[in-house]
């Protein structure tokens, strides 16, 4: 029985009523009771969920045994199936009653294994905003399985999503979670009804559950999901009614200790986060279920399985349990079995790959462990009491050496599996450090090459195309280099892997393009015209780039985005006041700095910001006096937009009419949110029993059919509008209206994809547009606010460059369905919102400045995005061995380069009609 983010502490009876949560904490009594009346039949463990935290990578390390990548968090919504050796491949030759039911995830991971229609009933796991109907369709079969009276199933997964669901829509801290949780021990409590002596139960989680309901990354509170094991008989030796009970649970314990030392546990921070004594339980990786499994079931461990036996579990048949020396001899056969295994894979890992890194001499220190145990078994071998113990024989109890010398044995295999486990964390994290350097070539080429041309330096034909022809020359080179003179120097570092020989007449090409741009003639006007201010604003950048390559300055880059604004209106005034110009115009930058700084109070914390970070967040709107509070201002917002759309974008009756049909889909949805989200009934619920209509037909009204119109009417009229500013030439007042016209349908249709915290942050930015519009000079620096303010919006509508805070709920807003490009794009478009809109801003500034042509501008929206980007990818090459690379420096990286990608869209598009 698999609990989707069933977090470890949701398990847990919680006495101290200071520290337990009254949504998660004491719901599920049922553990706390079995492992009072029935200690020797039911065991819990912590069990480490190896990051990324994401439910398909959960599931194939649960059956296989393997840790997952870095990049295998992406294929958790597009799963392919295991090619590996698996469990549920062997339990399918073992047994051949085989049911599931839940997560359809399962069923794309292994079809070869589940592909009974009549034994198979899988759902949709995607429906976020759906508690209940997933699990209600596993309880309308698993029930009638179970009371089956010939007891026909042998084997039966269910896979519930709705504690993981509720914790994306309402996080762990809501009512629906106690519900949902409830509901979970009731289950419980009737299989246990079920369960025999010839029977097992495992429950488990998959992965956590963050403070804010999400999972993914790898905070305590995202990893550290639960494992509880019971079954009609006993299942270890360390609580049986034996003399030798508290040997077997020191020893136990003994192992476990080495283990977390080994893989490096923490057991204070999660006692700091999850409020529980992290030490007082037995902590295991993931992965050791499965060879646990394979030998609890009598079946072979998957060939590619890098986990380690649960201890706690092997115990060998009575009355062999009864005797220590023949216990540890049990144990120590099936410690072998599971290294051999490991150490097997490993080999013809090496054989296959030719990896450096798995080569005998690099795997030496593990191997060293092995060696030492197995001279340890060959030394044994020659005394009567180990001959005894192997043939099943009672030993004496008082011989302490053969006992010791089992004992070290155990630990020596344990250590090469615990060792194994560390080096593969560490070196399957493998790069190509050869097309790394060919990629940051080309990043510096076009970002040079884009610098180049803001100074609109020319130079002759003949130049560019001797720098062109020397470009190309360098990428043949390096081919030629690549496949003759030193294909094997490359092939052992790892250079060129994937590269072909169109990959590399690619990059020729790309380099000689780069370097033919610099004889581009780009309009009449010269940024050099605005005399240092540019200058000023590059070095910015390249400093703010420069953050980058450093951990706590991306830990904390929401701070420093505010104080990079704070210093840019502070120039601002500084240059108005310098001029003499009239001191209301101060006002501008006065009213940004006060905006930046209300909307810097929300907003969501990472992991590393704790205890030192406290933002208003949507789970804050719970009380009637917020709840009217966040009403009364969006109803004054709308009035304020309809006006100020009406005078912008002119009184087209189109374009009016969608912005405020939009504007009141969007309220009536946050409406909606902010209800459900603080009141034990929801609204749709209590309004359609009021006007007698279908429930159902309401909520597919507002979630699906309403978006839909927001969606379609903004990409019309946005379509309209960039065909009419084509057409206009040189009118600048018709650009003005259509750009304004888009700046405010797009800022309501992506408000609808925030919270409701968010959602009013971004309706209010148009707004915030028209003073930096309004401005008649300083106009570099007011496109340096604009791009700014894109990446503080992005911060302050609940976005972190952290996997669990991307916002999947979006991808459902509009579709009653899972769709993978749909939902992509929705995604996308939610955490891009404040760059999105800070690219048409700048169009629409450029288009209210009343100077000369303005083309050149664009090229320095790519650039703010560029030199980041060049930055970024240096300092991934360089700290890619670093202990914060997957975690802080890789996503980071990853945003960057969609924002370059991004940048240029948007300046090729918006300067078209500039």
């Amino acid at each position: 029985m698999v609990i989707d983010a069933l977090r470890f502490d949701f398990l847990l009876h919680m006495p101290n009523a200071t520290a337990a949560n009254p949504f998660f904490h004491n719901h599920m009594p049922i553990i706390q009771h079995l492992r009072q009346t029935r200690p020797s039949s039911s065991l819990l463990f912590q069990s480490r969920a190896d990051p990324p935290t994401t439910t398909t990578q959960r599931i194939k390390g649960i059956m296989t045994g393997s840790l997952p990548t870095f990049i295998d968090a992406g294929s958790n919504f597009a799963s392919s199936a295991v090619g590996e050796d698996h469990l549920l491949r062997h339990l399918n030759d073992q047994f051949k009653n085989i049911y599931f039911m839940g997560d359809d995830t399962w069923m794309h991971l292994f079809p070869e294994s589940l592909n009974r229609t009549d034994r198979v009933f899988g759902s949709d796991s995607f429906k976020m905003f759906d508690l209940h109907t997933v699990d209600n369709r596993i309880l309308s079969r698993l029930w009638p399985l179970m009371d089956q009276p010939d007891n026909e199933w042998e084997i039966a997964i269910m896979h519930f999503l709705g504690v993981d669901h509720c914790g994306h829509t309402y996080g762990p801290s809501h009512f629906h979670m106690t519900r949902k949780l409830t509901q979970m021990n009731g289950v419980i409590e009737r299989l246990i009804s079920h369960i025999d002596e010839d029977t097992l139960f495992v429950l488990m989680g998959d992965h956590g559950m963050s403070v804010e309901g999400d999972h993914g990354g790898e905070s305590p509170e995202e990893v550290m999901s639960g494992l509880f094991v019971y079954s009609g008989r006993n299942l270890t030796m360390a609580h049986m009614d034996t003399d030798h009970a508290e040997y077997y649970a020191r020893f136990f314990q003994r192992i476990h200790s080495i283990r977390a030392e080994a893989l490096g546990y923490d057991f204070t921070s999660i006692t700091e986060r999850l409020g529980y004594n992290a030490s007082a339980y037995p902590m295991i990786s993931q992965i050791h279920l499965v060879p646990t499994l394979s030998y609890l079931l009598n079946m072979p461990i998957p060939f590619g399985n890098l986990g380690g036996l649960i201890p706690d579990l092997l115990m060998p048949a009575p009355p062999l349990s009864l005797n220590k020396a023949t216990a540890l001899f049990h144990m120590m056969e099936q410690f072998r079995m599971n290294t051999l295994q490991v150490y097997d894979y490993l080999t013809h890992y090496y054989r296959q790959t030719q990896h450096p890194g798995f080569s005998p001499q690099k795997l030496a220190p593990m191997l060293q462990h092995l060696y030492r145990a197995e001279k340890s078994v060959l030394d044994m071998s020659k005394w009567p009491s180990f001959s005894a113990a192997a043939n099943n024989l009672p030993v004496a109890d008082d011989d302490e050496e053969l006992l010791a010398m089992l004992e070290q044995t155990i630990l020596e295999y344990d250590k090469f599996l615990m060792g194994t486990i560390k080096y593969c964390e560490a070196i399957w994290a493998q790069f190509d450090v050869g097309c790394m350097c060919v990629g940051i070539v080309l990043l510096c080429l076009s970002t040079c090459a884009n610098l180049w041309l803001i100074q609109k330096r020319r130079t002759t034909f003949q130049f560019a195309l001797s720098m062109a022809t020397w470009t190309s020359a360098f990428g043949f080179g390096m081919a030629v280099l690549r496949y003759t003179a030193l294909p094997g120097f490359m092939r052992n570092r790892g250079w060129f892997e994937k590269m072909e020989l169109l990959d590399w007449m690619g990059i020729s090409l790309a380099m000689a393009m780069a370097m033919m741009t610099s004889t581009m003639d780009y309009g009449r006007y010269s940024i050099l015209r605005d005399g240092w201010s540019w200058v000023i604003l590059i070095v910015a950048v390249t400093c703010q780039g420069i953050t980058l390559a450093s951990n706590s300055f991306v830990i904390w880059e929401d701070r420093i985005i505010r104080f990079l604004l704070a210093t840019l209106c502070l120039w601002l005034i500084f240059r108005i006041i310098n001029r003499g110009d009239p001191l209301k115009r101060i006002g501008t930058p006065l009213c940004i700095l006060a905006w930046v700084r209300l909307t810097g109070l929300t907003g969501q914390c990472r992991e590393e910001q704790f205890p030192h970070c406290v933002y208003i967040h949507n789970g804050h709107i719970n009380t009637n006096t917020y709840i009217y509070g966040v009403f009364v201002f969006y109803l004054v917002l709308m009035r304020v937009l309809s006006q100020r759309f009406a005078k912008r974008a002119g009184k087209g009756m189109l374009k009016t009419t969608l912005h405020q049909i939009s504007l009141c889909i969007v309220f009536v949805r946050l409406a909606v949110d902010v209800y459900d989200s603080s009141h034990d009934s929801q609204l749709i619920e209590q309004f359609s029993a009021v006007v007698g209509v279908s429930q159902g037909w309401l909520q597919s009204i507002l979630n699906v059919h309403a978006p839909r119109i927001v969606y379609a009417g903004t990409a019309g009229i946005t379509a309209i509008s960039m065909s009419k500013t084509s057409q206009t030439g040189e009118d600048i007042v018709s650009k003005r209206r259509e750009f304004w016209g888009i700046l405010y349908l797009w800022s309501t249709m992506l408000a609808m994809l925030q919270k409701p915290l968010g959602s009013l942050i971004v309706l209010s930015i148009p707004c915030l547009i028209e003073l930096l519009a309004n401005e008649e000079s300083d106009l570099l620096i007011r496109l340096a606010l604009t791009h700014c303010l894109g990446h503080h919006v992005f911060f302050v509508t609940g976005h972190q460059v952290i996997f669990t805070s991307l916002p999947w709920k979006a991808a459902f807003i509009g579709f009653d369905d899972m769709s993978y490009y749909g939902g992509a794009i929705l995604v996308l478009l939610s955490t891009l919102t404040g760059y999105i809109l800070a690219w048409i801003s700048w169009a629409v500034i450029l288009a209210e400045d009343q100077g000369e042509k303005r083309q050149p501008f664009m090229l320095l929206l790519v650039i703010f995005q560029s030199i980041p980007t060049f930055l970024s990818a240096i300092f991934i090459l360089v700290l890619r061995r670093h202990l914060m690379t997957w975690k802080i420096f890789a996503p980071r990286f990853l945003l960057q380069a969609i924002l370059s990608v991004g940048s240029h869209v948007a300046a090729l598009v918006l300067q078209h009609f500039i």
